[in-house]
């Protein structure tokens, strides 16, 4: 009898270890799936330059995104940094998968800015190590109006604050 019980104690204490066990190698395949199998933003162009604008001509270009993870990835939101200066032009909606691409395109407009500018767009996705990227686009702006050259006259002499002006 005593046998028994003491086979029986056995038998039941490994029975739950072996749900321990399984439990603890369940949870760790879990996480270790979190960490393997995600997506993983690439971008190899954060910045661009446009070049040089004429006011209020508009410069837009369209970046690359690329998925290197091995889950979906998903832009979820763009955001220009100041909306009277940059606009989102349109973007990837769906689900790019596994080494694909996706793009965003950025249009700088130009009606309020003048000379070297740089203004971004922040890129919302679902990259656990990598949720959000800035894409820049840079210009010079050139205002019409006030690049013209001034006439210069050039029988202009001055002496200690006091200007002459020969005819």
């Amino acid at each position: 009898m005593k046998k028994f019980v003491l086979l029986f104690l056995f038998l039941t204490s490994l029975f739950f270890c072996l749900l321990g066990l399984i439990h603890c190698i369940s949870q760790y395949s879990q996480l270790l799936s979190q960490i393997l199998w995600q997506p993983q933003l690439v971008c190899n162009e954060t910045i661009y330059n446009v070049g040089q604008l004429i006011a209020p001509v508009k410069g837009t270009h369209e970046f690359s995104l690329y998925n290197k993870g091995s889950q979906n990835l998903v832009i979820k939101k763009v955001s220009p940094g100041c909306g009277a200066c940059v606009e989102v032009t349109d973007f990837t909606k769906t689900p790019i998968p596994s080494g694909q691409s996706g793009t965003v395109t950025l249009t700088l407009l130009t009606q309020y800015l003048k000379g070297k500018v740089q203004k971004e767009a922040l890129v919302k996705t679902n990259d656990p190590k990598n949720p959000n990227l800035i894409l820049t686009l840079e210009a010079e702006v050139i205002r019409p109006e006030t690049e013209k050259p001034k006439e210069v006259n050039t029988n202009t002499t001055v002496n200690d604050n006091n200007v002459s002006i020969t005819p």
